[in-house]
């Protein structure tokens, strides 16, 4: 494992998604994944690709767009991209809302890193798609007519 800078540790520590993870364990997943700066306006994700990677949004702001209509924005901590990890096509466009510091973690890098690792990195992304989707249907159950509630 390559020596990593306390600086970015501390980035880390206010990413939920990292929460419980050892700064050995952070390390690894360092060397696994890839930064990138993305500018405003840039895509990041376009629908129906299919690519492998899954990011988490360390600095910036982000639009989830599908059918020209923003669907959510999401902010510094959280992820998108997940099913790319799973190698399903992506379900909506990304696009860059500021300029953003992302880390991009690809399934084939993810698959080098010791078992016990991936297993905890995938429980956190099962996590978050879970909490997306509670997120999701308590929206929903709010937008029924009162009657079938």
């Amino acid at each position: 494992m390559e020596k990593v800078n306390v600086s970015i540790f501390q980035l880390l520590d206010d990413i939920p998604f990292f929460a419980g993870f050892s700064h050995e364990e952070l390390g690894m997943l360092m060397d696994a994944g890839e930064w990138s700066k993305v500018a405003p306006s840039e895509r990041i994700i376009t629908e129906g690709e299919l690519d492998l990677r899954m990011y988490v949004l360390i600095q910036g702001s982000v639009d989830v767009v599908l059918n020209n209509r923003v669907l959510s924005v999401l902010n510094a901590g959280d992820t998108f991209g997940e099913f790319g990890v799973m190698g399903e096509r992506r379900t909506a466009h990304v696009v860059a809302r500021t300029e953003c510091l992302l880390l991009g973690f690809d399934a084939d890098r993810l698959n080098t890193l010791d078992l016990n690792l991936q297993i905890r990195f995938l429980k956190r992304i099962v996590f978050t798609m879970f909490a997306r989707l509670q997120k999701i249907n308590r929206r929903s159950w709010w937008d029924l007519p009162t009657q079938w509630r």
